[in-house]
């Protein structure tokens, strides 16, 4: 545990920094950039960075940060990850310090994390000597679109030093605020594209038996592809495939020539993957045959499913009853099926990623992520950069 003087030095700066994490975080919010184009967001980022002792790394990935925080002393490595980017919506809120950028918002919290990063480094800068080992804090970009971790792993995020464990976490409006959730294994699911185009032919709606209808094979692939999961998936084996485009025809007497559907599949491991790859070209390969229609499957892997290590949320738990916060810790018992690109972090290093709770029914916060009204419940910033601090510090 750690000593008593650090840990009084850690919760004052804590107090003291509380106030400048809400400005920050609300200064954040009004800038919203997508993907790895992020100038106006990378900038505030860099000038507290300056103001620290901390390397700094301007580019690495595209675009990402890695900010690193030397110890007074030889130990481990830990990193800390913080997504920057934001969501192409609208704000709805109308709040003082809504988005300045018309159509974009950051309706996925990654304002917050940034501003929890960045309170995390603020404390641990004023007892850095006192630090047996190294903190790395990597911003990274392009978490709701191209996967910017993976970029920041190949361009050596993780090296010089090497880094030994990792950690994050994701603001969750369905959780109390304040509580820190925590799950064994896997926490969040991986996520494939599923990209079906169809090429039938095309003719008049009044002699449809000289045509090729791809609406109708595509409708007979929706309704068979919804059996493989009941039919085929194992019941202990949680997965969801959906489709979210159905593009066919521009008028209602002409049969068109060709359809595309656009889903996803998500699953926690590669056998259920496999059987989702393995069913949808049975089923593709049967439609073809009976209806006379081509038929192309793109099955894009994309993120894997996010697998927290087991002593790394051992430690966290012990950590947290240790200095008597049990009270904050929240067992999640289901893993949620949305999807992060800090797994490739985790393919990589073993390490945990957490849900933070910031719904606040007496405040009104209650929207879920990615709704043109979400907002977080601000008094998480004045507890847990100060939380996460001494359990960076206890994984040292």
């Amino acid at each position: 545990m750690i000593d008593k003087k650090l840990l009084e030095t850690i919760e004052k700066k804590s107090e003291q920094i509380a106030g400048n994490l809400i400005k920050i975080r609300r200064d954040l919010h009004q800038i919203p950039e997508l993907g790895s184009d992020l100038p106006k967001t990378r900038e505030y980022i860099l000038k507290e960075l300056r103001a620290l002792d901390v390397d700094i790394n301007e580019n690495v990935g595209e675009n990402g940060i890695v900010a690193t925080l030397f110890g007074g002393s030889k130990g481990k490595t830990i990193a800390y990850r913080a997504d920057m980017d934001a969501l192409p919506l609208k704000e709805e809120n109308t709040f003082n310090f809504v988005s300045k950028h018309e159509g974009r918002m950051h309706a996925c919290g990654h304002d917050g994390h940034v501003t929890i990063a960045l309170g995390i480094l603020k404390i641990l800068a004023v007892v850095k000597n006192d630090i047996k080992g190294n903190i790395k804090f990597i911003f990274q970009p392009a978490e709701e679109t191209t996967g910017g971790a993976l970029q920041m792993i190949n361009d050596g995020a993780l090296k010089n030093p090497d880094v030994d464990y990792i950690l994050g976490c994701h603001i969750w409006p369905s959780l109390e605020s304040g509580k820190i959730g925590i799950r064994k294994g896997p926490i969040m699911a991986g996520t494939d594209i599923v990209d079906i185009t169809i090429e039938g032919k095309g003719g008049h709606g009044a002699i449809p038996h000289k045509s090729i209808n791809p609406i109708v094979v595509g409708s007979k692939i929706i309704t068979e592809v919804e059996g493989i999961k009941n039919y085929f998936v194992p019941s202990s084996q949680n997965s969801v495939i959906s489709f979210g485009s159905f593009n066919a025809g521009e008028t209602n007497n002409v049969i068109p020539h060709s359809a595309r559907l656009l889903g996803s599949v998500r699953t926690f491991s590669k056998e259920t993957q496999a059987i989702y790859i393995s069913k949808l070209t049975d089923i593709i390969k049967s439609v073809e045959t009976v209806y006379r229609a081509k038929c192309v499957l793109k099955y894009i892997k994309n993120y894997p499913p996010t697998i927290n290590d087991e002593q790394v949320v051992d430690k966290i738990e012990n950590t947290l009853i240790e200095y008597g916060l049990q009270d904050k810790i929240f067992h999640i018992d289901e893993p949620s099926m949305g999807a992060e690109d800090f797994s490739y972090f985790l393919q990589n290093i073993p390490g945990a990623y957490m849900f933070i709770g910031s719904r606040n029914e007496m405040k009104g916060i209650t929207q879920e992520i990615h709704h043109p009204n979400y907002d977080m419940d601000e008094a998480i910033l004045e507890t847990i950069p100060g939380i996460l601090s001494k359990l960076i510090i206890e994984l040292l």
